[in-house]
């Protein structure tokens, strides 16, 4: 198993955050797209970074910068918790249908 250090992760979390940040803010697909390859250029502009002091400037300053390009009203999928159809009844209670949550066969 290979051993993840904790700036890893952390620069994980934080690419992560981002790009559900930006998903907030962009409203259509083409435009998240485009601007998530322009976050992942930056993110891999400095993947071979090795002084440790420049790391942490640099996620220390992504990570403010997330904190401060933070949406007031993120998106909740409306099936989700605090989304507009949350724990509505489809069917009259019986469920979605087999069509509805069938695997689609291009994933199979």
């Amino acid at each position: 198993m290979s051993v993840v250090t904790a700036h890893t992760l952390r620069v994980q979390r934080l690419y992560r955050q981002s790009l559900k940040c930006l998903l907030n803010w962009c409203v259509h697909r083409d435009l998240f797209i485009a601007e998530s390859v322009n976050m992942r250029a930056d993110f891999e502009a400095h993947r071979g970074q090795k002084d440790l002091r420049a790391i942490e400037k640099l996620v220390s300053a992504g990570e403010t910068k997330l904190e401060e390009f933070a949406h007031p009203d993120t998106y909740t999928h409306p099936t989700d918790y605090g989304g507009s159809k949350y724990m509505r009844y489809p069917n009259n209670g019986k469920g979605y249908t087999e069509t509805v949550t069938a695997i689609p066969p291009y994933f199979t």
